[in-house]
């Protein structure tokens, strides 16, 4: 089975992150639906004038549809954050925000190792004393993607994103799925959005249990109340280190649940008025822990 995982704008570009469950019955199972909860422990800020810690927790829901031409991915999440010290109040910090995201691709098969995808995204990332409207943006993009063995799916391609307060930007696009067993899986990916290594791990025969290892760089933006020098937009950079786990309760593959726990070893928040830094902080390193509830249907 092919899903996807929330991570902002245009991360959720067929990611096989659920196992592959050997069903009891064959019943085509081509819905998912996940209700969500994070959150991430206060840590103190740097790089800022201003003192104090910086923390924030989510709840949403994610819910996703795939067939044999592609994926598409409807989620909606909301973040509270929590300023502490003096930083609280200044234009480098904001409110609680909300994220609604429309992603996928479509895929045309050129031949029985070969592909074109259309990749494509809309978003409403906005502080809440906003308009939701007002935090809309897109993303467009193809890759060609190619099976040159049994274990190895390669995509290539380039991605067009809209950004708040900055110029359209184009992303190259790499991904690289590695099978060495039946197991185990590697992947490699590299999008501008999302960086790093994702290793997953099958301890069961019918892959009901998996554990998986995320090591990357992973972006969130949102469009924010304006500042006195005007608009202004906040853009998120973390890396991470996640390990979670991935449950499928009963037999038939419906039921799951997962939990993560990460380590954040850099953050930083930039803060952009047209396409210029206005301020940054940083925080220091700090954990978050996630769990999400989910069914197959």
């Amino acid at each position: 089975m092919i899903k996807f995982t929330q991570n902002a704008f245009l991360c959720a570009i067929a990611l096989p992150l659920l196992a592959e469950v050997k069903l009891e019955q064959s019943v085509s199972k081509d819905w998912s639906a996940m209700l969500d909860w994070q959150n991430r422990f206060p840590s103190n800020i740097t790089h800022n004038a201003s003192t104090g810690s910086y923390g924030k927790s989510r709840v949403g829901f994610e819910l996703i549809k795939q067939d044999e031409g592609g994926i598409t991915d409807f989620e909606y999440y909301r973040y509270n954050n929590v300023f502490k010290g003096s930083i609280a109040g200044t234009e480098t910090s904001f409110g609680d925000t909300t994220d609604l995201m429309l992603t996928g691709f479509r895929q045309w098969q050129w031949n029985p190792d070969c592909a074109v995808q259309f990749i494509y995204a809309a978003e409403l990332a906005a502080e809440d004393s906003l308009s939701l409207t007002d935090g809309f943006r897109w993303g467009l993009g193809m890759a060609a993607r190619w099976r040159p063995a049994s274990d190895t799916d390669l995509a290539l391609g380039i991605l067009f994103q809209d950004r708040f307060e900055n110029s359209l930007l184009p992303i190259p696009y790499v991904k690289m799925i590695w099978t060495p067993c039946r197991f185990a899986e590697v992947e490699f990916r590299a999008t501008g959005l999302q960086n790093g290594f994702i290793i997953r791990g099958f301890l069961t025969e019918d892959k009901a249990t998996m554990v998986d290892l995320v090591v990357a760089y992973e972006t969130l933006t949102f469009r924010l109340e304006d500042a006195s020098y005007g608009s202004r937009a906040v853009a998120i950079g973390d890396v991470v280190t996640r390990i979670g786990i991935t449950q499928f309760l009963e037999p038939t593959g419906t039921w799951f649940v997962r939990f993560s726990g990460e380590y954040i070893n850099f953050s930083r928040y930039t803060f952009k008025h047209d396409s210029e830094t206005q301020g940054v902080f940083q925080t220091h390193p700090a954990w978050a822990t996630n769990l999400r509830l989910g069914a197959r249907f």
